[in-house]
């Protein structure tokens, strides 16, 4: 038997708002067309290695933002990949309703959709392979669809692609779509399943038969909890009938949180040195990376992250800032001292003891703005 290759994808959300990201608009706008160009990337790699066909699970693109231009290109796109069979289930994000790109677009002969929320098969007699999936038609879709997965021919090589959420493994915050247990998988024949939704890259244990069932992850991540590398799978079912799963890098603008303990600094040019340490391993000059300042500082140290961003000019793509540092101000010293000072500090101390944990917190900013305005120091608000 030759070798049959294929990719899978998933949640490219072509079109998608950073507004409550966090990040400058005109990042925003680059990394928009960076999730374009990461996708033409894996459809370029689909070329170079010839595989037989694409799998998209979902999430393609933005149902409410997605514009005639990002049509065009992905209608161009599919048509460059030379007869490569692509088949897509629509998601939550991109479902198939009645005035979807979906449903009002000439897609190219190539192109699949599975446009009903059914289990639908392709058969692909030229490689023995058949697909079977469902496409949302609805933002949301609660139902367990997969209960109505059927048991799939013996013969030939079954892969299924859907949307869906193993609820075994619901990622914190992520709404449970097209819930499915690895039950309803299994004994039904199928050996891969192509899967999207999770945004992370991983296998969904299987323990009752051997379906390989795996979500891609997003390729190109978006948010801070999309960090690290992001990318693709390559599928290969061998001559013998076993099939290999590779992991591909395609992301062109990673993100990265480094943390900087700063106890003991009493310069910028320190914490610059920290961060640069990091340099090739953490981050390189294409990533999006947060900083996270914790620790004591020198209360005579003026923390700007502007000046310090022009000594970091080229090293990252954009550098995000988060402040969690204190002052280094010893409050133990300063309450044993009989002053105006010490008993503010006295009296703070008695309501942060007494106090629910929940509310320390406040208190301790209190009790330190209070102790910088009482010295004389500048009082910066944290």
């Amino acid at each position: 038997m030759t070798p049959i290759r294929f990719i899978h994808t998933s949640d490219i959300h072509l079109d998608t708002s950073f507004s409550g990201a966090g990040l400058p608009s005109r990042l925003g706008d680059r990394k928009r067309e960076a999730i374009r160009g990461t996708f033409r990337r894996i459809l370029e790699d689909a070329r170079r290695q010839s595989v037989d066909l694409v799998l998209i699970a979902g999430d393609l693109f933005e149902h409410d933002r997605v514009t005639p231009d990002t049509v065009e290109f992905l209608k161009q796109q599919f048509e460059n990949l030379d007869g490569i069979r692509v088949f897509i289930a629509p998601g939550n994000h991109d479902p198939c309703l009645r005035e979807s790109p979906y449903c009002t677009e000439a897609w190219p002969e190539n192109v699949h959709i599975f446009r009903e929320e059914e289990f639908r098969s392709v058969e692909m007699a030229d490689t023995g392979v058949r697909v079977t999936g469902f496409g949302f038609a609805h933002s949301r879709l609660e139902e367990p669809i997969f209960q109505k997965l059927p048991v799939l021919p013996a013969e030939g090589w079954n892969l299924v692609l859907a949307h869906g959420s193993d609820v075994g493994c619901v990622p914190a915050g992520k709404a449970a779509h097209g819930p499915f247990t690895v039950g309803e998988i299994s004994g039904k024949n199928v050996h891969y399943c192509a899967l999207g939704h999770y945004h992370r890259q991983r296998p969904v244990l299987n323990p009752l038969d051997s379906a390989r069932i795996w979500y891609c992850g997003i390729p190109e991540g978006r948010a801070w909890d999309e960090e690290g590398a992001c990318g693709y799978l390559l599928g290969e079912i061998d001559g013998s009938g076993g099939i290999e799963v590779k992991s591909c890098p395609a992301s062109q603008y990673p993100l990265a949180t480094i943390t900087v303990d700063c106890d003991g600094y009493t310069s910028r040019e320190q914490i610059v040195d920290d961060i640069l340490r990091r340099r090739g391993g953490a981050f390189d000059e294409n990533t999006i990376v947060r900083v996270h300042l914790e620790g004591s500082l020198d209360p005579r140290l003026y923390l700007s992250t502007s000046e310090m961003e022009e000594r970091l000019a080229g090293a990252a793509l954009f550098l995000a800032w988060e402040n969690h540092t204190v002052p280094a101000i010893d409050f133990a010293a300063l309450a044993n001292e009989r002053t105006l000072c010490g008993y503010y500090v006295r009296s703070v101390n008695h309501q942060i003891a007494a106090a629910p944990a929940a509310e320390r917190p406040v208190l301790e900013r209190a009790r330190l703005y209070g102790v910088q305005a009482l010295l004389g120091r500048e009082v910066r608000a944290r």
